[in-house]
């Protein structure tokens, strides 16, 4: 993740994070699902990466490949956090 002032361009910080990820903004909260199948919730923030929780969904896929990643965005609707891989995952 990277964090770069919208007006002059300066980087605050960046930080790996859990790596290359898809995100969604919901509730003033970032949800990350990550290529590596964990998920992690973020408090967006100019002073640095501000994780408040990290995990991996149940039941992972085999992988056939190296290029076989969860690609789709998380999704939060109603309250809840919907996740999908190879098959769908619902977290409460």
């Amino acid at each position: 993740m990277l964090c770069v002032e919208f007006a002059t361009g300066k980087v605050r910080w960046e930080d790996r994070a859990i790596g290359t990820a898809a995100l969604c903004f919901a509730d003033g909260r970032l949800y990350l699902h990550g290529e590596n199948g964990q998920v992690a919730l973020v408090e967006p923030s100019a002073d640095g990466y501000r994780e408040k929780g990290q995990f991996t969904p149940p039941d992972q896929p085999e992988r056939k490949d190296q290029m076989e990643k969860p690609w789709a965005f998380p999704v939060v609707a109603n309250g809840r956090l919907y996740l999908r891989d190879q098959r769908p995952h619902l977290v409460l």
